[in-house]
């Protein structure tokens, strides 16, 4: 039985290199002699686009859509982890809970975050790629047109909500507002200093 794996989440607002760094760390782990699994939330193009249609008139709803498709991720996560796998991710349910939080009374989003965490597992280690939000919108809007959420407002929200969550040790904060080459050695001194 091997011993059970990692499970690294990166998480921040949109236009902070998430995905980026999510690739960028995929060869220096596996030089690092780590096996690997590489996720990215959302998963399911169904469930993403049901989303998408259901944000502007029921918020919760269009959470939901995130949540069932988180919960059918969750085996092969799990799997992965069991395996011993360093499992790293490209968002959790830490970004539907901040992206959701402008949008839901605080009712709503208090039984959001009761299903997420009953639902969902819990990551190791939370890289936090935290930027100024007019850097991020910015680099957004070099990439093409924005989404419902890539307003400045909004967008103000979800990152004070992403500071809400923050705890360390476990959430280790990126500087991501420079290079990604900057992002990519800050993220490696945090893997390597959690053991990895």
């Amino acid at each position: 039985m091997s011993e059970r794996g990692t499970y690294v989440v990166i998480e921040g607002i949109d236009g902070t290199g998430k995905t980026q760094l999510a690739t960028r760390l995929v060869p220096p782990l596996l030089g690092r002699g780590h096996s690997l699994s590489s996720f990215r939330e959302p998963t399911d193009k169904f469930l993403r686009d049901q989303f998408a249609r259901l944000v502007k008139s029921d918020a919760l709803a269009a959470a939901l859509c995130f949540t069932v498709d988180r919960a059918m991720l969750r085996p092969q996560v799990s799997a992965a982890l069991d395996q011993g796998d360093v499992v790293l991710q490209d968002r959790s349910y830490y970004s539907s809970l901040a992206y959701q939080y402008p949008g839901l009374a605080n009712d709503a989003w208090r039984e959001l975050e009761r299903i997420e965490r009953s639902l969902a597992v819990e990551p190791d280690l939370i890289l936090y790629l935290d930027a100024p939000v007019d850097v991020a919108l910015k680099r957004i809007e070099g990439q093409g047109a924005r989404d419902a959420f890539e307003d400045e407002p909004y967008i103000n929200k979800v990152k004070w909500k992403f500071e809400q969550m923050f705890q360390a040790p476990k959430w280790v904060r990126l500087d991501a507002s420079r290079s990604s080459d900057h992002t990519l050695e800050q993220a490696m001194n945090a893997l390597m200093a959690a053991g990895l």
